[in-house]
């Protein structure tokens, strides 16, 4: 596991085609993200990657699957542990003994990309593509905020939602050490400071949730000035992934993102990032919600998934990666907004 580790984290920031859209990386030394393997791979299994074709927000194998989960991507260096948890918790739980959850398939890309390949029929990689239908790979549980749950809700996919965690707001995604001394909001209009930003049409939700932050600290045209700003650069697809590349390659100084990817990229790779707190008042924080699709194919699955994600021993691991939960009765509650 050790060369796989090396051999998939070299090929980190490459490729990623999603329905039109792509990141390829700019450098031969692309962010070596840690493994996100949802189970452990078969002996023998050969990756096929290089520094510029590989997969990072599919996790998990498309046949077959006991469980099938997509969500808002911002969740991704929850799984591993939460997915350790989720397993031993089952086991233990009266009830949801018998559900088999060996094999788990999770999407973490931006959930407007997640809906769009359920309308569609097609999630699309390059020359490759998933058939995204009900006999196919088909979400049981959807994990995302508000948007996008009343999305699929207006698609009567979902039948309502209920909110079981918060972010910490947005923090300055910076390079280590923080050579341009950026400070807060207002540092991001120098003209020295490249700023990279979730594009208002590609991530929708992101930006709006960075921009909320950004009007309040900063008044209400800093989105739009930034966006004016010719050394800005925006993502083409998943600003998770590509703002860190952008600081890694040298094309960006700073990006805002929400605290647990700063807390995440400074803990596994302090050598490449840092980040600036932002200030508490107007600092924007995000709900996310849980909902169950109402055609899902593994219903005892995605029950046990959705009694867990209301549990203790969810919120523990949340709160250990760097959300808030929200409290058991709000967990319960059922959002149906028309």
């Amino acid at each position: 596991m050790r060369r796989l580790d090396h051999v998939l984290g070299k090929a980190a920031g490459a490729a990623l085609l999603l329905s039109g859209g792509f990141c390829f990386a700019q450098t031969p030394a692309p962010v070596l993200w840690p493994l996100e393997l949802p189970q452990a791979l078969s002996p023998g299994a050969n990756p096929y990657v290089s520094e510029y074709v590989t997969v990072l927000d599919f996790h998990g194998s498309v046949q077959d699957p006991d469980l099938v989960i997509f969500m808002a991507g911002n969740q991704y260096r929850v799984f591993p542990d939460l997915l350790s948890t989720f397993r031993e918790w089952v086991r233990k739980r009266p009830g949801h003994e018998p559900v088999k959850v060996d094999r788990i398939f999770y999407a973490t890309t931006p959930p407007g990309r997640l809906i769009d390949a359920m309308q569609s029929g097609q999630l699309v990689l390059g020359n490759f593509w998933i058939d995204v239908q009900p006999d196919k790979l088909w979400p049981d549980v959807f994990m995302t905020g508000a948007r996008q749950q009343l999305r699929l809700l207006n698609a009567r996919h979902i039948e309502g939602w209920s909110v079981f965690a918060r972010n910490r707001g947005t923090v300055l995604l910076v390079r280590a050490g923080n050579p341009k001394d950026i400070r807060g909001v207002s540092d991001l209009l120098r003209d020295d400071v490249r700023v990279a930003v979730s594009s208002p049409t590609r991530e929708p939700d992101s930006f709006e949730s960075y921009s909320n932050t950004l009007r309040a600290q900063g008044g209400g045209q800093l989105p739009d000035l930034l966006l004016k700003k010719p050394n800005t650069i925006s993502p083409a697809t998943v600003h998770h992934r590509e703002n860190p590349q952008f600081i890694h390659d040298g094309r960006a100084d700073a990006a805002p993102m929400y605290y647990h990817f700063g807390d995440y990229l400074k803990t596994r790779l302090p050598r490449d990032f840092d980040y600036v707190l932002l200030p508490e008042e107007g600092n924007f924080r995000d709900a996310l919600a849980i909902s169950t699709i109402r055609t899902a194919r593994h219903k005892a699955a995605a029950a046990a998934w959705v009694d867990f994600i209301r549990s203790d021993a969810a919120a523990t691991v949340y709160i250990r990666h760097g959300f808030d939960y929200v409290s058991k009765e709000e967990r319960a509650r059922i959002v149906r907004e028309k």
